[in-house]
């Protein structure tokens, strides 16, 4: 017991420090995966066998797929497709700003699918949130609306999702299954967020269609099968390799054709670049990096240019460095889950663990509802911060199953990927829009909060948690 406490007293100083901005979580996590495996008596030799080599490379897949959908990202930036879609939506909203609103707000979910990183979120930003101020819409509004966007997107980017995977061990179906309703209570709630924030009678019609719309989709998703057999998942997939296949030789010709008339455009095609590897990923059963790599391909070739062989270079090595922090990260997050996960350290918190962590149904929302807030601050409910320890010894040492703990996170995420003010995106945002990230923070909160609350009770729905 005395052992638990010590490392249950490692993590709130580490969380003390990073709350305080004195110590920043890239080196916090390896710092507290060292100390709690000294408290936890792992001997010296497996500390840096263990903890340090190995656990350095524990997420490697993940960190993979990260530097892939960067350069994808880059690419897309570079070529100019993400400013000519959202330019595209905005002439088609018109000057209606609860439109104009929810369909940018849609196309920086669509579009942060696939980017990811704080280039990234200046480059549509610099675009969006003019257009949003524009037609009136308030300087927090709008940047309650990029965040809500860029969490919406977040749920679907497939880096994300290999975080999961390597963490909690679960399948990518059973993401999906409990990522798709979640969407639809959160686009619920970005509704209310823009009907109460713009408070014009004559938008309650359009939030009705638009409500009847996600009502419908859910209900859909309620009564659709969830599983597909595997022999017809077989036949998908040879069937898409073999339009991948015919597609390819097709973007070849077209490149081919740009390259020679010297073409400077962006087709109309090349919007579907950031789109395609969700796509691949959720309709035809690829693997995440081919999927990434086939929207690379796509990409650079239906915007073709004579000099795009050095943009293509360049989207690679720019993306990577774009997310080296990202990437740092996740070295860190690999070493304290190998600490935590060592049976030394797991024997010694799990007593506490028992005691504290919920396991029945109604227990589940409540607790995680009321503890929602400690995804904040890179806190112990933040898969990127201190949750990603404590995540392994829950489950490890209690009866939640790996998809309860993924609802729970995914759930308490909404505060985390919108509301927090330590994420650089907020920082920039606030910055950009001239106030304070706290303000972004009290007017985005109630609604993240509901739909944390939602996700828990979805989570419960679905029966990753026992009455």
């Amino acid at each position: 017991m005395i052992v638990g406490v010590g490392c249950l007293l490692v993590f709130l100083a580490m969380a003390s420090l990073m709350y305080a901005r004195r110590l920043s979580a890239l080196l916090a996590l390896p710092m507290m995966a060292v100390l709690i495996a000294l408290i936890g008596g792992i001997p010296a030799p497996e500390i840096l066998s263990k903890v340090v080599d190995q656990g350095a490379l524990k997420l490697h897949a993940a960190y993979t797929t990260t530097m892939f959908g960067a350069a994808l990202a880059e690419l897309i930036n570079k070529q100019g497709i993400a400013k000519q879609l959202i330019r595209w939506v905005a002439e088609f909203a018109g000057d209606n700003p609860f439109i104009l609103g929810l369909l940018l707000t849609a196309v920086t979910a669509l579009l942060f699918s696939t980017l990811g990183g704080l280039g990234a979120v200046i480059m549509v930003g610099t675009i969006v949130l003019p257009v949003m101020l524009s037609l009136g819409i308030s300087t927090v509004t709008a940047g309650g609306l990029y965040l809500f966007g860029i969490s919406l997107g977040g749920m679907f980017n497939l880096a994300n999702w290999q975080l999961y995977i390597d963490v909690l061990n679960i399948p990518r179906s059973q993401i999906t299954s409990f990522v798709l309703p979640l969407t639809g209570a959160m686009c619920l709630i970005i509704l209310a967020f823009l009907g109460v924030e713009l408070r014009k009678p004559r938008n309650l019609g359009y939030i009705a269609a638009a409500a009847a719309v996600i009502a419908t989709g859910f209900a859909i998703f309620c009564l659709s099968p969830q599983t597909s057999p595997p022999a017809q998942a077989t036949a998908v997939d040879q069937l898409s390799l073999t339009v991948a296949g015919i597609a390819s030789l097709a973007l070849i010709g077209l490149a081919t054709g740009r390259h020679l008339a010297g073409s400077t455009s962006t087709p109309g095609i090349a919007l579907l670049t950031p789109f395609l590897p969700l796509l691949l990923v959720l309709s035809f059963h690829w693997e995440i990096i081919p999927a990434f790599s086939a929207g690379i391909i796509y990409g650079a070739l239906t915007t073709w240019q004579r000099n795009s062989i050095n943009t293509i270079t360049r989207s690679i090595l720019d993306g990577v460095s774009t997310v080296i922090p990202a990437v740092v990260l996740m070295v860190g997050i690999g070493m304290l889950l190998s600490a935590v996960m060592h049976p030394l350290v797991a024997r010694a918190i799990a007593p506490l663990l028992a005691r504290l962590v919920p396991t029945h149904a109604l227990g589940y929302i409540a607790v995680f509802t009321l503890a929602a807030p400690l995804s904040l601050y890179r806190g112990p409910l933040s898969l990127w911060g201190m949750g990603s320890g404590l995540v392994a010894l829950v489950q490890k040492t209690t009866a939640l199953t790996s998809q309860a703990i993924m609802g729970m996170l995914m759930s308490v995420g909404q505060l985390q990927g919108v509301c927090d003010p330590t994420n650089t995106h907020n920082i920039w945002i606030a910055t950009y829009l001239g106030i304070d990230t706290q303000a972004l923070l009290t007017r985005t909160i109630p609604y993240a909060w509901a739909g944390a609350l939602c996700g828990l009770c979805l989570a419960v729905f679905l029966g990753y948690v026992a009455w």
